[in-house]
């Protein structure tokens, strides 16, 4: 009788021990959706220094910082007060270059991966919505930006043959390029009115007009109007 109770007691301390584990790793979980975990990785590297920097006002402060001596992936903690741009440059262990890439960082655990060859040109980055939507909204500029890339080859080459008509017709289908990109990053910046990169598109890429500006701030959440680039956007309304 006195094992059998034993082992009872045993039984009932052991799920009481399990429920506060479980408690325990709930309580991590959530604590961990407070900072931003970061991987950060360079196919390729073999030697080199990491640094990840954010921008206040004008200048870029270091955040940390890591030596990389055959390890391609390097761990980044750090605490955001708000979904916002972060840089990471690498530099080269003889000096020689710096190269860097900006991604969209928030509070999560999150993926960066790039290599060596194509640092900042190819990257992949998981755990950040906002940065979902800032990769679509660059792979879409850049098809408006290789349309007018392929324009100034032509104009180029028919300013050789003077032939001014042509290069007319050139002229107005830039103007007509510049003017829906410019309308479909306004639009693509009030449908995301949800989410912080909505006013850093308006204060990066639509600054030349303010009635769009208005547009855009307007269109805004109201917990997304007290971030970083909201106050930023309407410092350029006021």
């Amino acid at each position: 009788m006195n094992l059998r109770i034993l082992l009872l007691l045993f039984f009932i301390v052991g799920c009481q021990s399990n429920k506060n584990k479980q408690g325990s790793y709930d309580l991590n979980s959530e604590v961990s959706k407070q900072i931003l975990d970061l991987n950060f990785q360079v196919k390729g590297l073999k030697k080199g220094k990491i640094t990840l920097k954010k921008l206040n006002d004008s200048s870029y402060f270091k955040i940390d910082s890591f030596i990389v001596k055959g390890n391609e992936i390097v761990n980044f903690t750090y605490g955001l007060k708000e979904p916002e741009m972060l840089f990471l440059d690498l530099d080269f262990a003889d000096g020689s270059e710096t190269k860097s890439l900006s991604f969209f960082a928030e509070n999560n655990k999150m993926d960066v991966i790039t290599s060596l060859d194509n640092y900042g040109y190819n990257v992949l980055v998981k755990g950040s919505r906002n940065d979902a939507l800032l990769r679509d909204y660059i792979s879409i500029n850049k098809k408006f930006n290789d349309e007018k890339l392929d324009l100034f080859e032509r104009s180029f080459k028919i300013s050789k043959t003077n032939n001014t008509d042509s290069l007319k017709i050139i002229e107005n289908s830039i103007i007509n390029i510049n003017t829906r990109q410019f309308l479909h990053n306004a639009n693509y910046a009030v449908r995301n009115a949800n989410y912080e990169i909505a006013p850093y598109i308006a204060v990066t890429d639509l600054f030349e007009s303010q009635k769009i500006l208005d547009t855009v701030y307007k269109s805004l959440k109201a917990d997304i109007k007290n971030s970083k680039y909201a106050l930023q956007l309407k410092s350029l309304i006021d």
